[in-house]
């Protein structure tokens, strides 16, 4: 009779361990800015909660992390007249976004649906459009 079960318990503990690791949470998403360069750990994940691990490893400059949703190209989001990309322009849906300090970090917490996003920093500091120097990376959910 024990062993029997023994035997049910494992077939439980085999069946629920995979449920289990299937529910892990959201995807973790190392972003490393620099003076105009943005790095992930990864280019693309699968959709649902997303959170990027923003940290500004500049030393003087303050940066912020931006997700656009776009089918544009990552170089090609539309221009307000002051230099930066238009937040509100046509054929980018803003997402969310943080501002990070030089040397300090921050976590982005996001529920991204399948497609295609661009992240960028929209800071314009004494006419450094960030965003103009490079400051952007494409980004695939599927």
């Amino acid at each position: 009779m024990r062993s029997r079960k023994s035997l049910v318990y494992f077939a439980l503990a085999i069946l629920i361990v995979p449920l289990l690791a299937a529910c892990g949470g959201p995807t973790k998403i190392d972003a490393a800015l620099t003076t105009f360069k943005i790095t992930l750990s990864q280019d693309s994940a699968k959709a649902g909660d997303i959170v990027f691990h923003v940290h500004n490893d500049a030393t003087d400059l303050k940066h912020e992390f931006v997700i656009f949703k776009t089918d544009l190209a990552p170089d090609a989001l539309p221009m307000n007249s002051e230099g930066a990309v238009d937040e509100n322009g046509a054929g980018v849906t803003h997402i969310d976004e943080v501002e990070v300090e030089p040397g300090q970090a921050a976590d982005l917490k996001v529920n991204l649906q399948p497609g295609n996003y661009v992240l960028i920093c929209n800071i314009n500091d004494n006419n450094e459009e960030h965003y103009q120097h490079g400051m952007y990376v494409g980004f695939t959910v599927k």
